[in-house]
């Protein structure tokens, strides 16, 4: 896709498999239920420990799949609406197929679309299906069961994020069974980066999922709690899947899941605790797979508010912190320091950016300019939702302590801190998990966005976004997206001070796991088990 416009996929279908990749891994910015909404972005991981003989699959046998089922109560069958748990992300993954999935380096592979096209200014896409595309009960996939399904995610925008970003749902028409037209209300040239991932098709008219019928690898058995078992689906048009089935539990807290796959119960742990990690690498028999900078958990100061509407103040807290120290302790060597551009693994992040470097004395210096010559007092909003965020917040106030910045952690209870805290108080931590630069700038860094966590508004940062959104040139556009990453890393109330990798640990039997984040992680059709 050198000009950004235009997709072609091989002709043959099994040339189209999606590759495994990496996702737009660090990043999101939305809590809730916008936090696990993640697509894909770059490829590339590294293993602690050996894997097997990934040339060498083995067909047969079921994966029993962990991990946390931080939104708690049962598992959700509605593929549109509110997806908390990861649990639900990999069963509907496995069960549904989307339209187009993330490919690595920004790119976007074929999925039910096989090609996509854009107008010059990037406000109609036309979408051209596969036609070997069945549902579980044998009718075909067409281009009204993509509208019917992005028709439902646009009307429980709110629940989920709003997934779709741009789309303009009333202009989007199905021209033929395999030609899907989709509008968006503003130039956009990076929708199909946006759709990666996102859109679960399901047949024209469906609105009950209980019995769900898709068209993905995977087949539903059972489903009870937050446990579902999965079959293959021997209709799916790609690839035989090599498990002849799929075992998804969640599980109540990181240390039932880590008990799981020490124990064995389960073959793999998905985002496991540094800890855990290291303690596997560590024990022999299991392996650890590492997705770079998966996840963050910045400081989010509000320009709109005081002390944080002077940039010397905001300055100084960015260099009273020891990113790497932070690194090193709160994900225990598993990430690397940031330089406060907010998406680490997104093609526009500006790698050659270092990160500030500490400096008290300095940090002291600006504060005395700022009018506070004997230091600040400040409270940091902070919860449990993840287990790092706490961890953060108290090293971060024992650093900021020694620049004459004296905190106060002020902890509150997952279910109160995203809607009566996050977004409201002036100093908080956050949660990035998996977006793109371009996605996580509408939902977070836009003067309209209704998720705006630092206050941040600028006319021409507006303009400027505007401007590369419409630019169906990708090298032009990248270009013009890491100059908005510098400025929200120079002037911004965020300070990312550090990516960490997401952690798998698996039996050592486990081969052909997914190594991106986001929605790439989900994909587990060319997963195998050694027997």
């Amino acid at each position: 896709m050198d000009n950004g416009r235009r997709h072609r996929a091989d002709d043959e279908p099994t040339d189209t498999h999606p590759a495994r990749r990496r996702v737009l891994g660090a990043g999101l910015a939305l809590a809730g239920a916008a936090a696990l909404a993640a697509c894909g972005r770059d490829g590339g991981t590294a293993s602690d420990s050996s894997a097997p003989d990934e040339d060498k699959p083995v067909a047969g046998g079921t994966l029993r799949y962990g991990t946390v089922a931080a939104g708690g109560g049962t598992a959700v069958t509605d593929p549109h609406g509110t997806l908390l748990n990861q649990s639900d992300w990999i069963r509907m993954a496995a069960l549904y197929d989307v339209l187009v999935a993330p490919a690595g380096r920004g790119e976007v592979a074929p999925r039910l679309a096989l090609s996509w096209e854009a107008e010059k200014n990037a406000t109609r896409w036309r979408f051209r299906l596969r036609d070997d595309a069945r549902f579980t009960d044998g009718k075909a996939v067409r281009a009204a069961d993509v509208l019917h399904s992005l028709r439902r995610m646009a009307d429980q925008a709110v629940q989920n994020g709003n997934r779709l970003g741009t789309v303009d749902i009333k202009r989007c028409r199905a021209e033929d069974d395999h030609t899907l037209l989709i509008a968006t209300g503003e130039p956009d040239a990076e929708l199909p980066r946006t759709l990666a991932g996102v859109v679960f098709v399901v047949p024209d008219g469906a609105d009950d999922f209980e019995r769900p019928v898709g068209s993905g690898p995977f087949r539903l058995k059972t489903l009870d709690g937050q446990t579902a078992a999965l079959t293959r689906n021997e209709r799916w048009w790609g690839d035989r899947p090599h498990l002849d089935g799929l075992e998804v539990r969640g599980f109540a807290d990181p240390q039932a899941l880590a008990s799981a796959v020490t124990s064995g119960a389960v073959d793999v742990a998905s985002d496991v605790a540094p800890a855990t990690a290291k303690s596997a690498a560590d024990g022999g028999g299991l392996r650890v797979l590492r997705r770079r900078a998966a996840n963050g958990y910045p400081l989010l100061m509000r320009l709109d508010r005081a002390p944080f509407d002077r940039p010397e103040v905001r300055r100084a807290v960015k260099l009273a912190v020891d990113r790497q120290a932070l690194v090193d302790s709160v994900f225990l060597g598993y990430g690397t320091p940031g330089n406060d551009a907010p998406c680490a693994d997104d093609p526009s992040y500006p790698k050659d950016l270092a990160p500030p470097a500490r400096d008290l004395e300095q940090a002291r210096e600006l504060l005395r300019r700022a009018g506070h010559p004997d230091g600040l007092d400040l409270e940091l909003h902070t919860t449990t939702a993840y287990p790092a965020m706490a961890t953060a917040a108290s090293l971060i106030e024992r650093q900021l302590r020694e620049a004459g910045i004296r905190v106060t952690v002020r902890q509150h209870p997952p279910e109160r801190y995203w809607s009566e805290v996050y977004l409201r108080e002036p100093l908080c931590t956050g949660v990035y998990a998996g977006v793109g630069f371009p996605t996580w700038v509408r939902q977070t860094a836009l003067s309209a966005s209704a998720y705006n966590e630092t206050g941040w508004k600028k006319r021409s940062f507006d303009r400027d976004f505007a401007a590369a959104m419409a630019d169906t040139d990708t090298g032009r556009r990248t270009r013009a997206m890491s100059e908005l990453q510098r400025q929200i890393a120079s002037d911004g109330g965020l300070l990312a001070w550090g990516a960490g990798d997401g952690l798998d640990v698996a039996d050592s039997r486990v081969g052909g796991l997914p190594d991106g984040t986001g929605y790439a992680r989900m994909l587990l059709d060319r997963t195998w088990l050694k027997r």
